[in-house]
């Protein structure tokens, strides 16, 4: 069995209903868990932290979930079964608008595209769980813990220094064909760059908290 931290990330160390709620449904199918509000001045310094205690800790794995993002039951169980560095649960993006339903996880290949989250259903229904992507948010990430050792710091760093514009019909959508530079797009690039994939569970849909909780199917 692995030990697992399980931290969410916050301004002020308050987690929203629905995530506090799903974290206590959890399936944690045996393994050893331990959770905590990580509060910090912005998201990429709260990652930071959680990262630097799960090693400090010697935990095997740390997950991070957001505290807008609703797990559904089974998503550490998929995770931890996948074995692999770093695997990624799913969310719709929050510019989502209309029938752009597009999912915080972008596909391999040129350019910024997102998943949309029927194509991940459609994909999780074919029987393909676990599919390599080339980068996505972290809102609900697994990562083997050790990874951390093999990355300069910080692990998690905010720029706006690699903005790609793709060819977008409104502004809503190149809201979400732009890389701007994310802590959590910019940390899947340092996992390139170390000859480390990223994956993502089509099996771990998770809900995302607008004015309402909204699922990808």
């Amino acid at each position: 069995m692995s030990r697992v931290l399980i931290e969410v990330p916050t301004y002020d160390g308050r987690i929203g209903r629905c995530t506090s709620e799903s974290l206590w449904r959890l399936d944690l199918g045996g393994h050893e868990v331990d959770y905590r509000a990580r509060q910090g001045y912005g998201c990429a310094m709260a990652r930071n932290r959680i990262a630097a205690d799960a090693l400090n800790a010697r935990y095997d794995y740390v997950m991070m979930v957001d505290n807008d993002i609703e797990l559904p039951q089974d998503a550490l169980v998929n995770l931890l079964e996948d074995g692999v560095d770093v695997a990624l649960g799913y969310y719709l993006n929050r510019y989502a608008r209309g029938e752009k339903r597009l999912a915080c996880v972008f596909k391999r290949g040129p350019g910024w595209v997102m998943y949309s989250g029927d194509e991940l259903h459609a994909l999780r229904d074919s029987g393909a769980h676990l599919i390599e992507v080339a980068a996505g948010g972290m809102g609900c990430a697994l990562i083997r813990t050790d990874l951390f050792r093999r990355l300069e710091f910080p692990w998690f760093e905010w720029t706006d220094v690699s903005r790609i514009p793709m060819d977008v019909p409104d502004v809503y959508a190149s809201r979400d064909a732009f890389n701007s530079g994310g802590e959590d797009v910019n940390f899947c690039l340092s996992l390139a760059r170390a000859g480390v994939d990223v994956f993502c569970d089509t099996r771990v849909a998770c809900g995302h908290e607008f004015r309402e909780v909204v699922w990808p199917s």
